[in-house]
């Protein structure tokens, strides 16, 4: 049986995050007058890179599963790319 993972999220770094995106949007909409339609842009390219960057995590997992199957004796770790998390 596979060892159990804790998977709860840190709940008080989602809420410093939260707040610094809250209090960007504020700033974009009364200092540069951003419309609604340039909000909802930025978070969708926000949302997009978030699904490219769970892409290529997923992607080196599997690499790292297909060298397990290989039998390699040496352990396999991919560095993650510099521009992750960028």
């Amino acid at each position: 049986m596979p060892p159990e993972h804790d998977h709860e999220p840190r709940w008080n770094i989602i809420d410093k995050l939260y707040n610094k995106v809250d209090k960007a949007l504020d700033k974009a909409f009364i200092d540069n007058k951003c419309s609604f339609l340039e909000v909802e842009i930025t978070m969708l390219m926000v949302k997009e890179k978030l699904s490219q960057q769970k892409h290529e995590l997923y992607n080196m997992y599997l690499e790292s599963k297909e060298n397990d199957k290989k039998g390699d004796d040496e352990e396999v770790k991919p560095d993650a790319p510099e521009h992750l998390y960028k």
